[in-house]
């Protein structure tokens, strides 16, 4: 009966997503100051806001899963999932092997090619708190949501700033930023808004308060300073879509339609750069394994953000460019490619998340050759999409 339900309301969810469209957007240069910018002034009011008018308010939760998604999962756990149920078990295992650490530090130093011990910190409580929330979604158990708490009341109210490392460019702090705060945010989102039982994890208004100026932090200070670089033609890889991706799940988790359509005005303008029309991705053949992916974790996530808010246009875009790209991805990291073989690298599980919205045999093959799809090793981007996305619709 529960899997009817279920069935029914998914099958109205996409008839109603189907409704949606979208334009594309008019790229708007910022003004640039030395101060630092107030919450919003980062983000105009263009005719790309106007023409998304209708996007007045947000799904909740709505960054990556929402709830009829969270409520499959949870009803779906049995033996006759094994994909899923092993899944679950990566989450656990993640957890246990990473344990919550009694301090946070004021200062993140960041380090280009490289890591620093405050940097891997920051990195692994962002998908750390994510773990956690994805379990207590999953359990109900306020041990589990109060793990959450720690993590993002933790970093939200000692957190003061980025500083690079000697050597580093300052610009690698904006980039260490719009790769965490998607994480930080998807954990807070349903930390914030999923029931189980009528009941949500009951974070208190003050700790609210005091995360959303810790994520304003970042956006304000790191991320918005890359966007006006790419509002002028650079930054258009990886970084670019980090800070597209960032901004559209800043912008749901805030409430902003300016901060979301900004985020999604960077993503369709860079699509057609990252993923060239034969399917190529950029970064490929002229760098390594791991960069393209970071771009496809991006713009998939992005894709899956808008979905999720009745918003099907990124996945369809360029006559469905992104599936292109992953589709792409299958012969490039089976060793079918000439410039570079790929064929042992890992695949990051965000091809789960493009393969449950286009559901092709081709990016299917790809993920049962990589299977099972571990954790990435960077934790620049959140993960456990085998558990949140496989076989999901």
């Amino acid at each position: 009966m529960k899997n009817n339900i279920f069935s029914q309301i998914v099958s109205l969810k996409k008839r109603v997503q189907k409704k949606y469209l979208s334009l594309l957007y008019v790229p708007v240069l910022f003004f640039s100051c030395k101060e630092v910018v107030p919450p919003q002034m980062a983000e105009v009011d263009s005719s790309a806001a106007v023409a998304m008018a209708s996007l007045s308010t947000f799904v909740h939760p709505g960054i990556i899963n929402d709830s009829s998604n969270l409520d499959f999962i949870r009803f779906q756990m049995d033996s006759s999932h094994v994909d899923r149920t092993n899944a679950y078990q990566q989450i656990l295992d993640f957890i246990d092997d990473n344990p919550i650490e009694t301090t946070y530090p004021a200062v993140v130093m960041a380090k280009a090619s490289g890591s620093t011990p405050s940097e891997a910190h920051i990195r692994r409580d962002a998908v750390l708190a994510y773990a956690y929330a994805l379990k207590w979604a999953r359990t109900g158990d306020t041990t589990d949501a109060s793990k959450v708490k720690e993590i993002l009341n933790g970093w939200a109210s000692n957190f003061e700033r980025y500083e690079p490392v000697e050597g580093t460019s300052p610009r690698q702090c904006q980039l260490e930023a719009a790769w965490v705060a998607p994480s930080f945010v998807a954990a807070a989102e349903i930390l914030r808004h999923y029931e189980i039982n009528g009941q949500t994890a009951s974070w208190s208004t003050a700790e609210k308060a005091t995360f959303k100026d810790f994520i304003e932090n970042l956006k304000n200070n790191y991320i918005n300073k890359m966007v006006k670089d790419i509002n002028k033609g650079q930054r258009r890889n990886n970084w670019g879509v980090s800070a597209g991706y960032a901004k559209m799940a800043i912008g749901v988790y805030v409430g902003s339609t300016n901060v979301y359509n900004d985020g999604k005005r960077i993503i369709l303008d860079l699509l057609p750069d990252i993923i060239k029309a034969d399917g190529e991705v950029h970064e490929y053949c002229a760098r390594d394994c791991s960069h393209p992916q970071y771009s496809m974790s991006g713009l998939t996530f992005a894709a899956e953000i808008a979905r999720l808010q009745g918003d099907t246009a990124l996945y369809e875009a360029l006559s469905t460019r992104l599936r292109t790209g992953w589709e792409w991805m299958n012969g490039a990291y089976t060793g079918s490619v000439a410039c570079r073989n790929c064929s042992t690298a890992y695949l990051f599980s965000a091809s789960e998340v493009a393969n449950n919205y286009y559901n092709s045999t081709v990016i299917q093959s790809l993920i049962d050759t990589k299977s099972p799809l571990r954790v990435n090793s960077g934790l620049v981007f959140l993960d456990f999409c085998t558990y949140t996305h496989s076989q999901l619709y």
